[in-house]
């Protein structure tokens, strides 16, 4: 602004040597400007306001293990119902079981691969019923959220659920979403 103010005040009174300096100072101030004034004028979308992503809304996996060791957390394990469910679907509309021509036995292998390989902790797993539960930590804080994961037989082939749950706060901006993408997509490679 000051450079901007310079530039006209060198142009009115016809100063030659000030009016180079005043325009370079013009420019930069503009050019650190810039980043504000696109940001207003097309804002980045904010994620929506949950912490908890899954791939069934109707009937969303259950933790069993991870809840005991959530009691000084603030968020409850339980699912928020209609309301959380309507965010998610309107936010995140791709988010849906994975179903797969694998078996439920090699589904569940593959995911609790993927799962390790994602760098998840895995805190229970059961081969038997085909889940785990698993501790996630996020890239920049290292929050812990949790994630359960269970695969279904199905006729032919399986379908592979996820919930994943932050442990802080009331909106993950999309860290829980994201997390699910991630092992989609490494699932369908």
């Amino acid at each position: 602004m000051a450079g901007l103010v310079a530039l006209i005040s060198s142009l009115i009174r016809r100063e030659k040597g000030e009016i180079l300096a005043a325009a370079v100072a013009a420019l930069v101030g503009l050019a650190c400007l810039t980043p504000l004034m696109m940001t207003t004028i097309n804002p980045q979308p904010r994620a929506a306001p949950i912490h908890d992503i899954t791939t069934d809304m109707v009937n969303p996996l259950s933790f069993e293990v991870l809840d005991d060791s959530r009691a000084g957390a603030r968020n409850s394990l339980a699912y928020g119902g209609p309301e959380v469910a309507a965010v998610q679907a309107e936010a995140y509309p791709d988010i849906a079981p994975i179903t797969t021509a694998l078996t439920a036995d090699d589904a569940y292998q593959r995911a609790l691969t993927i799962a390790q390989d994602l760098g998840w902790d895995i805190v229970a797993s059961d081969a038997e019923r085909r889940r785990f539960e698993a501790t996630a930590r996020t890239s920049v804080f290292y929050f812990a959220d949790d994630v359960v994961l269970a695969v279904t037989p199905l006729e032919n082939g399986s379908r592979i659920d996820l919930r994943s749950v932050s442990r802080v706060g009331k909106s993950d901006q999309g860290v829980n979403a994201a997390r699910i993408r991630a092992f989609q997509q490494q699932f369908r490679q």
